[in-house]
């Protein structure tokens, strides 16, 4: 029975090509031919009635069948040849496709993991530079400083494309779709493109919005990023405005600059993998022609509009069209220019532990949390940070620890140990460079903040100031 099924599947597989279809049309024609053959010597056999027709028949008949018989089996064995030949041709495409699928999962791997590995020393030199004291220097020295804080937040930028890039081609992404206020978004990540803008020398202004939108938070947040990174890079002077317009078909958020801008013959050709606009002044921008093409994958895959406009000398905008959400305010329709205000100093000084066993970070983190007045207890496991709060007799405001620690260790369950030592549930914060938005809500949904490294420090400096406040 399975060798009937097989043969089945083969004939199913050999109807497909057209040189067996036609094979098997000469065959079916072989036959009609042979059954009108034997139905003409039984005519003949049956009008002449002689023993010498019916002698001359069967050999006229004999000969025929041999010719055909050849004819037949000469077919049979070009069908067998073209139907080995498929199957041949399907195992190698089957075997090739194998390998390059492996060949792609090792390359996502490694992405993931170089990206992974080189956010945590790109977070400590973040966290040296800032806790520097900037008053304290010249104009020159304040100068490098910021153009050196640009740098690793371009190198930044890079890091977390690869990491983009390494996700989708694995295959994982599955949207989350939610509503949820763009006002959320844009406050997340605008702090912490104010601080590249001024180091750019760029002035960068957000509108605010009150419409809800319905889409992946996390990917949305990935294309605007892109948008915004690319506006600042290839904007040498000027400013780089970012809102909103509602739109028949769902609310248009776009990033709008007064930049070098582009031509149009490379408007969609910018959206292709590693393609870079020639031209002088882009050379000295940092980019590798990816941040553009993801955005054009998560469009895709989020099924929602791209929009660019651009003119040369002029500037550009880069936008997307997002659905709406329900439980939408009303919007009165004037967009009013925004700026986040300056960070004033804490309300409080704050009794804050620092839990990492990479020593580098350690210190950083200490260092900024002391330039911004706080008390700080810094170690590398829950234990040794208990003793040092024992010691001095404090209750900590706030625990900060890096989720992945020494010999297993997880962030949660050091933050737990402190909270033990202290019977009372202290405020704490989960530092990660695990790109897992999975792990991201599992973990706020246990009532953790959380920060991806590089450390926002604008994120982290609201978070002191909302405890202060209380």
């Amino acid at each position: 029975m399975a060798t009937k099924r097989g043969r089945r599947k083969s004939a199913v597989r050999a109807r497909k090509s057209p040189e067996i279809a036609k094979l098997r049309e000469e065959i079916a024609a072989l036959r009609r031919t042979v059954r009108a053959l034997m139905a003409r010597v039984e005519w003949e056999v049956d009008r002449q009635g002689t023993p010498f027709s019916w002698f001359q028949a069967a050999a006229n008949l004999e000969e025929t069948v041999r010719l055909r018989t050849e004819q037949y089996e000469s077919l049979n064995l070009r069908l067998k040849r073209e139907l080995e030949s498929r199957r041949e041709i399907e195992l190698a495409l089957k075997q090739a496709k194998q390998h390059a699928d492996l060949a792609n999962q090792g390359k996502t791997r490694f992405l993931a993991a170089a990206s992974h590995d080189l956010r945590q020393p790109l977070n400590s030199a973040s966290l040296f530079l800032e806790s520097i004291d900037e008053d304290a220097m010249p104009e020159a020295d304040r100068v490098l400083l910021r153009r050196s804080q640009l740098a690793l937040a371009s190198l930044g930028n890079l890091l977390g494309t690869l990491l983009d890039v390494a996700r989708l081609d694995s295959g994982g992404i599955e949207p989350q779709l939610l509503d949820f206020p763009v006002a959320a978004l844009l406050d997340r990540i605008g702090p912490e493109f104010q601080s590249v803008a001024r180091a750019a020398g760029i002035e960068l202004r957000f509108m605010p919005c009150r419409a809800m939108v319905r889409t992946d938070m996390h990917l949305l947040e990935t294309v605007l990023r892109n948008f915004i990174s690319n506006a600042i890079r290839y904007t040498p002077r000027g400013r780089v405005l970012v809102g909103c317009r509602r739109r028949p078909g769902g609310l248009m958020i776009g990033v709008y600059d007064t930049g070098i801008g582009i031509e149009a013959e490379h408007l969609e050709a910018i959206f292709d993998a590693y393609y870079q606009v020639p031209g002088n002044e882009r050379r000295s921008a940092t980019g590798i022609g990816l941040g553009l093409s993801i955005v054009s994958r998560i469009a895709r895959l989020l099924a929602i509009d791209r929009i660019v406009v651009s003119r040369p000398g002029r500037g550009s905008l880069f936008g997307v069209v997002v659905p709406y959400g329900t439980a939408d305010a009303d919007d009165p329709g004037a967009l009013v220019c925004h700026t986040p205000p300056r960070q004033s100093a804490l309300l409080r000084p704050l009794s804050v532990v620092v839990i990492d066993d990479n020593l580098d970070a350690l210190q950083g983190m200490t260092g900024i949390l002391e330039k911004w007045g706080c008390r700080t207890f810094g170690a590398a496991a829950a234990t040794e940070a208990a003793v040092q709060l024992i010691t001095a007799d404090i209750d900590p405001d706030l625990v900060i620890s890096d989720y992945h620690l020494a010999d297993g260790v997880k962030g949660v369950e050091a933050i737990a140990e402190i909270q033990r030592e202290f019977d009372r549930s202290v405020p704490a914060v989960i530092v990660t460079s695990d790109p897992s938005p999975a792990l991201r809500e599992r973990l706020q949904q246990s009532g953790y903040t959380v920060l991806a490294k590089p450390i926002n420090l604008a994120k982290l400096r609201a978070i002191l100031g909302r405890l202060a406040a209380d």
